[in-house]
């Protein structure tokens, strides 16, 4: 007999007409309504009787679908005599309730269950000559033994032979799983088909990952990790000889997401070197060696940007800049115009504080820095009328000039932020340039 859902206090308006499916309009008073009862789909039993017509009604199985209708799916009894009823249209009730032969069918069921367990009972008495009255134990022995059937009678086997699977076809263990060490070549824990590749014991307190009968990982006692490596000096440690290499690659598995490696590898015949590389655009990003760090590629890549700047770099020395003639286009001297911007920048020099210091150390605190206001360069600049002028919400408009550096950025938030800045070595060589006319004026006039 199948189950039905069950469930109290659910009853329903309900006004559609005809042989089909029925909509519920709504809860009678202190009852509620199917969809916040039954699940969709779940069968249950029904009744239906008329208000408006009360000489139809019907009683029978259903379910509710994704629609929120009862599907009338077989019928029990009715005013039709146990057929479907084509209801007129107007007010009638949808109730979930028990069916009559269900009650019926479940006590001849509940009548005959008794004489089957009694049945079942006797059978396993004259069939099964295992005992329940002695006594327990927690574990067993390997040399267990259990009484199973075999043809027409019983033989003894011990534990130690069984496998329980469950439902999925797993074999369940209620304890810990104890294995030999085994090999590289012969793992201890591994497949049916690919005896070759699983887990193995190397060492006290280790764990080695085989594959094709080779150790390619291995977890030491200290926790230290080694990949290509069977004595990993640090939590991980990463050895290869692929292409005289070894790689870590990090991929971003979304739609678009690059992929970057991590390379330690030989540089040349005597050096070997570090990189980061994108393997997604086949380019190289950083390479360090043991005489340098330098970009993946010629003249391709910034140190830092507008938004993300650091804050001090330590030299020996100074920073080199390319001024070879063979590349470049050389257009002329300063002109009157650029050499009266000049001097005029060069009357701007003086000493300022960052604000950032003053809110860090004080005003007493925050060092003294020299130079130029980019903004009052840029105006001077435009005044000379070699660029064009600031706009009014303070940006610049094109300019020529590289000593002249503005930048502009969206944060995650989408608000905008920009920055003016200098080549303070460009500015410098064009400051000069004026302070040589000056001289040479005054040289004249003497």
């Amino acid at each position: 007999m199948p189950t039905q859902f069950f469930a109290d206090l659910v009853r329903e308006t309900c006004h559609d007409g005809g042989s089909g499916p029925l909509t519920p309009t709504g809860a009678v008073p202190g009852h509620r309504r199917f969809v916040d009862a039954v699940p969709p789909g779940t069968p249950f039993h029904y009744a239906v009787a008329g208000i408006a017509q009360p000489q139809q009604w019907e009683v029978g199985t259903g379910r509710i679908d994704g629609s929120g209708r009862l599907q009338r799916d077989a019928v029990v009894v009715s005013s039709a005599g146990s057929a479907r009823v084509d209801f007129a249209a107007g007010l009638k009730t949808i109730a979930l309730t028990v069916a009559a032969d269900w009650f019926a069918a479940s006590d001849a069921g509940a009548a005959g269950l008794s004489d089957d367990v009694a049945a079942l009972a006797s059978a396993l008495d004259a069939k099964q000559p295992l005992s329940t009255t002695h006594g327990g134990a927690a574990t067993a022995a390997d040399g267990d033994l259990m009484t199973v059937r075999r043809g027409g009678g019983w033989v003894n086997i011990p534990l130690t032979a069984l496998a329980y699977r469950n439902a999925s076809g797993r074999h369940m263990l209620s304890g810990g799983l104890a294995a030999q060490d085994g090999t590289a070549a012969a793992p201890a824990i591994g497949f049916a088909d690919d005896g070759d590749c699983g887990l193995f014991r190397p060492a006290p307190d280790s764990i080695g990952l085989a594959t094709g009968g080779v150790e390619r990982m291995r977890i030491a006692s200290g926790g230290l990790v080694g990949i290509g490596t069977a004595n990993p000096a640090t939590r991980l440690e990463i050895a290869g000889t692929d292409q005289i290499m070894a790689r870590l690659r990090v991929r971003n598995s979304a739609a678009g997401g690059r992929v970057y490696d991590l390379v330690s590898g030989i540089h040349n015949a005597s050096q070997s070197c570090f990189s980061v590389y994108d393997a997604t655009a086949d380019t190289t990003l950083l390479v360090v060696d043991g005489s340098f760090v330098r970009p993946g590629g010629d003249n391709a890549q910034s140190l830092g940007v507008g938004f993300n700047r650091w804050s001090v770099i330590f030299s020996a020395t100074g920073a080199i800049n390319t001024s070879d003639t063979r590349e470049k286009t050389w257009r002329s001297a300063a002109s009157g115009a650029e050499l009266r911007a000049a001097s005029r920048i060069a009357a701007e020099l003086g000493f300022f504080q960052w604000n950032d210091a003053i809110a860090k150390k004080g005003p007493d605190g925050a060092r003294l820095h020299f130079g130029v206001r980019a903004q009052a360069a840029w105006t001077i600049m435009a005044d000379e009328g070699l660029i064009e002028p600031l706009g009014p919400a303070g940006r610049p408009g094109d300019t020529p000039y590289a000593f002249l550096c503005w930048d502009a950025w969206a944060d995650e938030g989408g608000a905008v932020h920009d920055r003016f800045g200098i080549r303070p070595d460009q500015l410098a060589l064009f400051l000069i340039a004026a302070q040589e006319r000056r001289l040479a004026a005054l040289e004249t006039a003497s």
